[in-house]
């Protein structure tokens, strides 16, 4: 029988999380960079072993679409933050995190600090440090970012796992 496991993935709008989840379920050669803004909410599934599959939901980052976020967050055993990685936009970032520490409060959170290619771009130490989570840099429209954005959130489900035990 098959496990699912939720993991959900939180930010503002055009940082990066509908194409992170393209990127680790779509087997395409290419990436769109062209955003296109998620209305509601966006899913997609990884293959951990052949009883676990994880269900990754994406709630679109729109401040009009904020208030599904405590319910699209229930039953989420992982929060993946991901934040566009320029100064404004990860202060953004906290400023969503505190607003929000009560819903998020018990659940693993790590950040995907996206864009790490563009000029500017904070380094995923500097983003670890303000937001007080563990960061990982990525380029999330790079399909050569696919096994790294797999070994992230597959380790961390892990680290849960050993803890937990």
């Amino acid at each position: 029988m098959t496990q699912y496991v939720k993991v959900a993935l939180l930010g503002s709008g055009y940082a990066g999380k509908s194409t992170l989840i393209k990127l680790l379920t779509d087997r395409t050669a290419t990436l769109d960079s062209n955003y296109v803004p998620t209305a509601g909410m966006d899913c997609g599934t990884i293959t951990i072993d052949s009883t676990t599959k994880v269900s990754l939901v994406e709630m679109a980052g729109q401040s009009h679409f904020e208030f599904l976020w405590p319910d699209l967050l229930k039953g989420s055993i992982m929060v993946v933050v991901v934040t566009d990685s320029t100064p404004r936009e990860v202060l953004r970032t906290r400023q969503l995190l505190e607003k929000y520490k009560d819903v998020l409060a018990g659940i693993q959170i790590i950040v995907i600090a996206n864009k790490q290619d563009l000029p500017g771009a904070m380094k995923p130490e500097s983003v670890q440090d303000l937001l007080g989570w563990p960061t990982y840099g990525m380029v999330a429209i790079d399909p050569k970012q696919r096994v790294n954005g797999y070994r992230v959130i597959i380790n961390e489900l892990r680290n849960m796992c050993r803890v937990a035990s």
